[in-house]
């Protein structure tokens, strides 16, 4: 334990020569040691004081507040898209007004909560509760919970896959699809077609890998001769 003089005092340290303590010297000072009981009772009777622990050093608290202004004012400025997306790898519901200051507030908590080690979620079951209240102008009715329109998409799809059903039997094909959507309504990638690669990537592979590839995406490489051609074949078309 370390401490200051508070008022002057002779002390032993040794138990029999006595050194006297001034006011603001260091207690104990350099190369003595004293018992803890003994640090106590000198600082209860109000002969010393304990120091105060800070061990950040002030360039320490510098880059500490530059990271928190740089966070700051990246979220401040980022877009409605960006932030919900920041809050949809939480991985759990989202409950309130879309107004950009809740959004932003949301985005922090969510950055530190992985900062502190939480993984990020990327996808969320559609039909998994209450995503977002819809923001209202004043004086108006709050209009339906995402919940509501959740369940509502639930009921459609039931329905669907019910006349689905008959229309079968009778020789007619009716189709209801249910697509699935992160917390805020946005749609999640369609996993059942396959991901192109891009021509970039398909120039790091070799012939057997490109064969491959081609078979996976169902490719007709039968006109392609050298590994230019695969490529011209296999890359990504514009839209």
């Amino acid at each position: 334990m370390k401490g200051k003089v508070k008022q002057s005092f002779p002390f032993a340290f040794d138990g029999a020569n006595f050194l006297h303590l001034k006011a603001g010297d260091d207690f104990p000072p350099a190369g003595y040691t004293v018992q803890d009981t003994t640090f106590q009772g000198l600082k209860d009777a109000g002969f010393i004081e304990a120091s105060t622990s800070n061990s950040a050093t002030p360039a320490d608290e510098e880059l500490n507040r530059r990271i928190i202004d740089a966070l700051d004012k990246r979220l401040s400025a980022a877009s409605d898209e960006d932030l919900k997306a920041i809050i949809a790898r939480s991985g759990t519901p989202f409950s309130g007004n879309m107004v950009h200051a809740v959004l932003i507030s949301e985005a922090k908590s969510q950055m530190l909560r992985e900062f502190e080690g939480a993984p990020a979620i990327t996808a969320v079951d559609p039909n998994s509760g209450v995503f977002e209240q819809p923001h209202t102008a004043p004086g108006q009715a709050t209009p339906p919970s995402a919940a509501a329109a959740v369940q509502q998409q639930q009921v459609q799809a039931d329905a669907a896959a019910q006349r689905q059903n008959a229309a079968s039997q009778g020789g007619t094909n009716v189709s209801g699809e249910n697509k699935a959507t992160n917390q805020f309504g946005d749609p999640l990638p369609d996993q059942s077609k396959p991901v192109r690669k891009s021509e970039a990537e398909l120039n790091t592979m070799n012939k057997a890998d490109l064969e491959a590839y081609a078979k996976e995406i169902g490719v007709d490489l039968s006109e392609a001769n050298t590994k230019a051609d695969y490529i011209e074949a296999l890359k990504p078309k514009a839209e």
